[in-house]
């Protein structure tokens, strides 16, 4: 025999406080987790292209020693490439083909000393170059900015290092 149902509720559904309250406290867990990873945190993503920037800066000097060649990272305000002392493109690791790496919405700036050709060149000993015949002189600073979020990578004269 069935219970019987009070004449009001007669085939009305919902939910009861128990289950409303289980619903938002997942709901809440989720906001506080998971959704900060979801959404496009600046500081990180200005310095994980700072740190690109600078593998690929390493990655020509490096490829100048060992292979007895210049090679040298051509900069524009959204883009790097990594090419051979002609200009030819290279392949860099990470990267997909031989084209410009991106780092929208990041830009490039604020290259100083200027860097009138638009490149740093290393020659075989490693030493960076701002021209085909002019080393670099004082060290060499690549702003990269994303809204109001700054980083740099710092090319050493002589030596080379990348920091």
């Amino acid at each position: 025999m069935r219970p019987a149902r009070p004449q009001g509720r007669r085939g009305r559904g919902g939910f009861s406080l128990l289950e409303l309250v289980a619903v938002l406290s997942i709901v809440g867990l989720l906001a506080v987790f998971v959704l900060p990873r979801l959404t496009n945190a600046p500081g990180v993503t200005i310095s994980a292209v700072a740190s690109q920037v600078a593998g690929s800066v390493r990655y020509a000097q490096s490829l100048a020693m060992s292979r007895g060649q210049r090679y040298r990272v051509a900069f524009t305000a959204t883009s790097y490439q990594v090419t051979d002392g002609t200009g030819a493109p290279i392949v860099q690791p990470m990267a997909s083909g031989t084209g410009p790496v991106s780092v929208a919405p990041a830009t490039l700036s604020g290259f100083n000393p200027p860097l009138t050709a638009g490149y740093i060149a290393f020659d075989t000993l490693g030493t960076p170059y701002v021209s085909p015949t002019l080393p670099l002189a004082a060290a060499a600073t690549i702003l990269i900015t994303s809204g109001t979020d700054t980083a740099s990578v710092t090319v050493a004269p002589e030596t080379g290092r990348v920091r």
